[in-house]
């Protein structure tokens, strides 16, 4: 019986940056010979993520048990999925750390049991594995044969964390549907709420907490800046463009209650907007 990934893998390596996507604009404006990494490096998280929606619990665990064994045969040099064939590139680059593909998998595996998180420092595990790894990677094709610097590590960490809070503040009625909670348990408690029954909430206190975090999130991506040297910038710019992204979208995030199951979008002419003058201005 073939394997059951390898089987359904028809998906193209762009399935992670789709055109119009945040992530195809931040990719957009790295240099040529570097964005085929980068759309390989956000397939992975895409097939990732999509396993992890599986309508299947047994299926999506089969699934990430084959990726595991996948990011092995990975780091072993004989892959055979497409989307890890073309992530050889990685062993090129100075900052390549292939356990970091080892964090995503165990974010998925998080994310597929529904964990929730009783403090903030458990909760910045989570995120560094989900996106902060990533992002590192990423930080690591734009270095190239250069080394990441101290300061660069930080901004890839920081930014991956902001940017799966961004998504997490936007999907928060989404998610809770679905048994997942990315807050928290201390801090919703502080606020005077029952973090197993959120939905029984006063309307006004629920709004509330979820402002504070909006608030949080703008220092978190305003703070990202200073991290990097103006020549990191340059290097950098791709990341400099999704957070600016992520800072347009956090500021159109409806978050009056009852919350929309509906997921917040930009405009079209916004992301491009957005994303061109950010990558101008980091030249």
């Amino acid at each position: 019986m073939s394997d059951p990934v390898v089987a359904s893998a028809g998906a193209p390596l762009q399935r992670g940056t789709p055109p119009g996507s945040l992530r195809y604009f931040s990719v957009l404006f790295a240099p040529p010979e570097r964005r085929a990494l980068l759309e390989s490096l956000y397939a992975f998280e895409a097939e990732l993520r999509d396993t992890v929606a599986s309508a299947s619990h047994d299926v999506a665990h089969t699934r990430l048990q084959w990726w595991r064994g996948e990011v092995d045969r990975y780091v072993g040099g004989r892959p055979q999925h497409p989307v890890t064939v073309a992530l050889l590139g990685l062993r090129d680059c100075a900052g390549h750390d292939p356990g970091l593909l080892h964090e995503l998998l165990t974010a998925a595996d998080l994310d597929l049991a529904r964990m929730t998180y009783a403090t903030r420092s458990e909760l910045e595990a989570y995120l560094f594995r989900a996106a902060g790894s990533l992002q590192t990677l990423a930080a690591a094709v734009l270095a190239g044969a250069r080394p990441l610097g101290d300061g660069e590590r930080e901004f890839a960490r920081r930014l991956g964390s902001a940017v799966r809070q961004c998504e997490a503040l936007r999907d928060f009625a989404f998610d809770r549907a679905r048994g997942r909670l990315y807050l928290p348990l201390d801090e919703i408690e502080r606020a005077g709420l029952d973090p197993t029954d959120l939905d029984a909430a006063a309307p006004e206190r629920l709004q509330g907490m979820l402002e504070g975090w909006r608030a949080q999130l703008r220092m978190s991506f305003d703070d990202l800046l200073p991290l990097l040297t103006p020549e990191e910038r340059s290097a950098q710019r791709p990341g400099l463009v999704l957070c600016a992204l992520h800072q347009r979208l956090l500021e159109r995030i409806d978050l009056r209650v009852p919350l929309r199951v509906e997921r917040t979008e930009l405009p079209p002419w916004r992301r491009l907007w957005t994303a061109w003058t950010t990558a101008v201005r980091h030249a």
